[in-house]
């Protein structure tokens, strides 16, 4: 037998303790009495008071003895090694914003909590955890640990998101994390078969709640103001009357009021909402079984547009193409005029390029000279057709072709290949220390481009790329997402403000981080801060994910599950829950012998 504490065997000294109070002669006051009848009777128990006499044999010391043996040992967790069969667990506790409906107990997810808790509480004191939090980015939160209480507190901190679930990538983790724990899924969800063809054990908390939830939330510019459009989607019983409240920078601007039949879709609109409003918000009221699709979120954009200075000596084509995007305040310039320029969003130099690029704005070269950037080579001609890469980001380009007579090859360690002949690349586009910039390698004038349908198509896909729509980028955000910004060429610094009103730092360093904390919904603040102080807010709104979370009813099948895959390990087997019951025994038993002798 081994010991898991033997320090508690330092209780043995009770024993010691108990056979000297025994030994110990106990003191009587002296007192009178009317007869000595029964003296006789006195003696014996007057010697057996006596100091430092010879034990005699008595039940009591023995049982006491006993168990002070007992306890003693007990307290050094005793234990005798031995096989066992356990099981480990991968956990996946479904952190989506339906798992906040509240048809089951407090809601799904607190149920859900409880059960993961309670599993891992009893569970073998040998078992391994893995804890994976489903969520749009499900995150691994543990990795094989047999620390109970890490597990627990992780649990316990866990919080349910106001969005869905990248089923996808969650099904891998948790095949990669079986794979190398062995053992068990445990899912803990609110519908069946999202894992596909994966062998889970799934706890479902799905009870059917009925919910209703606003869907959509947009606005336009009209001549009496913004124009607000909203959608009602009921998913619960029918007849039930709805109120749909629009609010306007936090004040209550119209109500209206509607009754749709389960299934049911009802476009909201509202008009006249001041055009100087900066925020915009949809309620739903009464409450239903989940609260957290009740509400959307806007932010107002001020449509502004961008300063372009093009820098050339007569490129009629670009200055053509430029002038006719939305949102682009186009000025001209030439080579000579243009060595000292600043204010603007995007410089276009086109076949020059001056000994020093501006500190602000982002820069868009057509056939510059040798320069620091990249590594242009050899001028050569090109006998294959010239054509825009697929997954560059940039939408529609990838049918564009073209012919180039002549053009110098680009090399470049930041740029990602634009356009490619051959095995040529005759264009890139980056990010080059915290600056946007794109480089062509060739004339626009060596080459049919500008007279194909596609270099308009190209040249605005570019501007979008550079100027991501200004503040009507950031419409249309969803819970759990991630959020690329592109902040202002004069921008130094940039945070945004959650709705908790937590400044959360996107820049420097630049270019910005995609931001992820937009885990639950609300009105968030990006704030661009330039060299001077002067500071410019954005409004923007997060939303709840509506598809595939706003439906409560159990849409999927339950599939069989073939049973924990178990291991044996050689642990020890504690008998600490043994020694106690024999503990109790003894106290009982000596309770009743003092009992019956007296």
């Amino acid at each position: 037998m081994r010991f898991f504490t033997p320090w508690g065997l330092l209780a043995l000294l009770a024993v010691p303790a108990i056979i000297f109070m025994y030994l110990l002669k106990q003191k009587y006051k002296e007192t009178k009495v009317p007869s000595l009848y029964l003296w006789k009777k006195a003696i014996p128990e007057s010697k057996a008071q006596e100091p430092w006499q010879k034990l005699r044999k008595n039940l009591l010391l023995f049982l006491q003895i006993a168990a002070a043996v007992v306890l003693a040992v007990a307290l050094g967790g005793p234990y005798i090694m031995g096989k066992s069969q356990v099981v480990d667990y991968v956990l996946a506790l479904d952190c989506s914003m339906s798992m906040q409906a509240t048809d089951v107990a407090e809601s799904r997810f607190l149920a859900a909590k409880k059960d993961m808790l309670r599993l891992v509480e009893e569970a073998a004191p040998q078992s391994t955890f893995s804890l994976v939090l489903l969520q749009e980015e499900s995150a691994l939160a543990l990795s094989g640990t047999q620390e109970k209480q890490e597990v627990l507190r992780r649990i316990q901190e866990a919080e349910a998101t106001d969005g869905g679930v990248g089923w996808d990538k969650a099904k891998e983790l948790l095949s990669a994390e079986r794979d190398v724990l062995g053992g068990e899924i445990v899912v803990f969800t609110d519908d069946y078969g999202a894992l596909g063809d994966l062998p889970v054990q799934e706890q479902i908390y799905n009870k059917g709640g009925n919910n209703s939830a606003l869907s959509m939330l947009s606005y336009a510019q009209q001549e009496d103001g913004l124009s607000v459009l909203t959608r009602l989607e009921n998913w619960g019983s029918g007849g039930e009357e709805k109120t749909v409240t629009l609010y306007a920078d936090g004040t209550v601007f119209d109500t209206k009021t509607y009754t749709p039949e389960r299934g049911e879709a009802v476009d909201v609109t509202f008009r006249g909402v001041p055009k100087d409003t900066k925020s915009i918000m949809v309620r739903l009221f009464p409450e239903d079984a989940l609260l957290a699709d009740n509400m959307r979120y806007e932010g107002v954009s001020s449509s502004s547009s961008e300063k372009v200075l093009l820098i050339t000596e007569n490129n009629l084509f670009l200055e053509k193409v430029f002038s006719l995007i939305d949102h682009v305040e186009l000025y001209k310039t030439t080579p000579e005029k243009a060595t000292e320029v600043s204010g603007y969003g995007l410089y276009i130099y086109d076949g020059c390029l001056p000994e020093k690029l501006p500190q602000d704005g982002f820069v868009l070269l057509f056939h510059p000279a040798a320069n620091a950037y990249v590594a242009l080579g050899d001028q050569k001609e090109i006998t294959a057709t010239a054509r825009a890469l697929e997954n560059t980001g940039l939408s529609d380009i990838s049918s564009i072709s073209f012919e180039v007579s002549k053009a110098n090859p680009i090399q470049s360690s930041w740029g990602k290949p634009l356009i490619r002949a051959g095995e040529e690349v005759l264009a890139v586009f980056g990010e080059y220390q915290g600056k946007k910039m794109a480089v062509f390698g060739f004339d626009l004038h060596d080459s049919d481009l500008p007279l194909n349908a596609g270099f308009p198509i190209l040249l605005y896909r570019l501007q979008e790329w550079y100027f991501p729509g200004g503040e009507a980028a950031l419409t249309q955000q969803q819970a759990g997402g991630a959020i690329s910004f592109s902040l202002r060429p004069e921008t130094q610094k940039a945070w945004v403000i959650t709705p908790k009103e937590n400044q959360v730092i996107v820049a420097p360093p630049f270019p910005s981080l995609p931001f992820t904390q937009t885990q639950k919904t609300g009105f968030y603040s990006l704030v661009e801060e330039e060299e001077n102080g002067t500071q410019t807010t954005q409004i923007f709104g997060v939303n709840p994910k509506v598809e595939g979370e706003s439906n409560l009813s159990l849409q999927g099948e339950k599939t069989d599950f073939e049973g924990a895959e178990t291991k044996t390990i050689r642990s020890g087997k504690p008998l600490r829950n043994l020694l106690l019951l024999l503990l109790c025994m003894l106290l009982m038993i000596e309770w009743w012998v003092n009992c019956r002798e007296h």
